[in-house]
């Protein structure tokens, strides 16, 4: 087993290890259910395998959810298809959240700057996610490790979600900003190129 592996095994207890084994052999069968079955199946999956799931939640064909030990699911949450949910970090989720297609929430990352090796230890970071209170997260969105977003928050799809975002923020764009600034800028004159002679 290499140095990595061991180290991310090594904090797994007698659970986090079983449900992962159920994640690896019966969450790929689950995953590709379609219709109303395939959606109750997987609620009951992750019934018994998350940190907490306080009420039905509606996750569409496709999904992958790894690391459930450590999510926290609150009521009415629906993801659209192909949706990645790694809580190796932790991740909490509020009532009322949504997440669009083809999204990526990330717990954990490599260091860029570490002179370690990128396979080592020392470069392998867990920070836990957190989604407030009735938050939507257009499709291609990606959320990294640490990032906090408020209740009510709204991200622009196809953002790239690298620092926190406030109660009530409208943010697009990667990374992304505010979306009056980001349009601001996305619609203003561009000074215009003086012809070459």
């Amino acid at each position: 087993m290499t140095p990595n592996v061991k180290h991310i095994l090594s904090g797994y207890s007698a659970r986090q290890f079983v449900v992962r084994v159920a994640e690896e052999y019966l969450w790929w069968i689950l995953r590709s259910l379609p219709g109303y079955e395939g959606v109750f199946l997987r609620y009951l999956f992750l019934k018994c395998t998350t940190k907490r799931l306080a009420g039905f939640c509606w996750i569409s064909q496709g999904c992958t959810i790894v690391n459930g030990h450590a999510l926290s699911i609150g009521k009415n949450f629906c993801t659209n298809r192909n949706v990645l949910i790694d809580a190796i970090g932790g991740i909490d989720i509020g009532d009322d959240a949504n997440i669009g297609p083809n999204c990526v929430l990330l717990s954990h990352e490599h260091s860029m700057l570490t002179k370690e090796s990128y396979a080592s230890p020392r470069a392998y970071r867990r920070k836990p996610i957190k989604i407030g209170t009735g938050v939507w997260i257009g499709a291609n969105c990606f959320i990294k490790a640490g990032v906090s977003i408020g209740n009510a928050a709204v991200v622009g799809a196809c953002s790239n979600v690298v620092s926190d975002v406030p109660d009530n923020g409208r943010v697009i764009g990667s990374p992304a900003r505010p979306y009056v600034a980001a349009m601001r800028d996305l619609l203003a004159p561009k000074e215009q190129m003086p012809p070459k002679s």
